[in-house]
């Protein structure tokens, strides 16, 4: 970042009729179609990041409504994250 912002280009592959969405460990063709939805871009580290650490934490599936999840781990996985940074934090 001294240089230049830390760039994240997020892509998504589309489903295709068949395809298993509800599995993870299913790898889909390369074949699928791939789409871009956003840039996100670091500029700075914030002066104190244990305290916007405890705002941001990434739960998977904390979603917008209207969006349900078909892979049955997101929830294990929000449940193991909280895990995860309550052990990071003590």
């Amino acid at each position: 970042m001294a240089r230049a912002p830390v760039r994240f280009n997020f892509r998504v592959q589309l489903s295709e009729p068949g395809d298993k969405i509800d599995d993870p460990s299913m790898a889909w063709p390369d074949t699928r179609k791939t789409v871009e939805i956003g840039v996100i871009e670091i500029t700075e580290v914030v002066p104190d990041s244990d305290a916007v650490e405890r705002v941001l934490i990434f739960l998977p599936a904390e979603l917008p409504g209207g969006i349900e999840p078909a892979d049955p781990m997101i929830q294990a996985r929000s449940a193991a994250y909280i895990v995860s940074y309550g052990r990071r934090h003590q």
